[in-house]
Order: C-alpha cells, then sequence, then structure tokens
C-alpha cells in the first residue's frame, strides 16, 4: 500500500469520526428500576441551573404532575451529570419527564438511563411505568 493514500485515509477516518460517549444504557423497565429508586414521578422542569458546587454539575427543579413513588411534594430538585459522557441528561425549561431519581447522599440523582421526556417516542415506556404503579394500588 502506498504511504499517501493510507495517510490520507487514516487522516480523513480521523477527521470525519462523530463524538463518542461513555456513556452506555438502555432505559430499565419500572420494575427493574422502581424498587431501588426514591422517587419516581413525572413532571414540568421550572428551571435547571449550573450546580455552584460542582460546575459539571446541574440541578433541575421540577413541578411533579404524577408522584408514583416518593413523598408528595409541589416540586422535586434533581441531580445530574453536565455531560452525556457521563449519562447526564439536560432539561429544557418547559419540558416534562418522566424521573427515576435514586438517593445519593443528601442529593436526588438521575441519569440518561433513568428518565425520558414524555413524547411519542417513549409513549411505550411511559405506558409501562404507569401500568406498573397502577398495578400496585
Amino acid at each position: 500500500m502506498k504511504p499517501i493514500p493510507t495517510i490520507f485515509c487514516a487522516t480523513a477516518m480521523a477527521w470525519l469520526a462523530g463524538n463518542t460517549y461513555a456513556c452506555s444504557c438502555k432505559l430499565a423497565s419500572a420494575e427493574a428500576n422502581a424498587p431501588q429508586a426514591t422517587v419516581v414521578f413525572k413532571g414540568v422542569v421550572t428551571e435547571e441551573i449550573v450546580d455552584p458546587a460542582n460546575k459539571n454539575e446541574y440541578r433541575a427543579l421540577f413541578r411533579p404532575t404524577t408522584i408514583y413513588k416518593g413523598d408528595q411534594a409541589p416540586a422535586i430538585t434533581v441531580h445530574t451529570r453536565g455531560d452525556q459522557g457521563s449519562c447526564g441528561v439536560r432539561f429544557a425549561k418547559g419540558s416534562e419527564h418522566m424521573v427515576f431519581a435514586f438517593q445519593s447522599g443528601q442529593r436526588l440523582r438521575t441519569s440518561l438511563c433513568s428518565t425520558w421526556p414524555i413524547s411519542k417516542s417513549y409513549a411505550g415506556h411511559t405506558a409501562e411505568v404507569e401500568s406498573h404503579f397502577n398495578q400496585r394500588k
């Protein structure tokens, strides 16, 4: 093989490669996630801010519309990493999400693996959670 085409191909492959992330997960079922979760709720994001104690952390404040597990509260604060490579998830103000949050020290935490937006794309996951908790009533 000639060195010029080899160098060109290697350079092109490196340049064209997309972002890679260390986070790899599949959304677990409610049956699998619910026993370990501290709080499970559906809610609307009212605020997301950078955590002043750690610039790679975010705090999202939710107004829960349905609390499936955990104490009833008018607002729930959840922490997450700031980047997808660490399985962090960013929340847009006004968006609605299903959240499985887990106690970590004094904080409730979630990740890409345990939250999703309420949308047609995730309708099956949302219906499975609602069915799981409605059976428990």
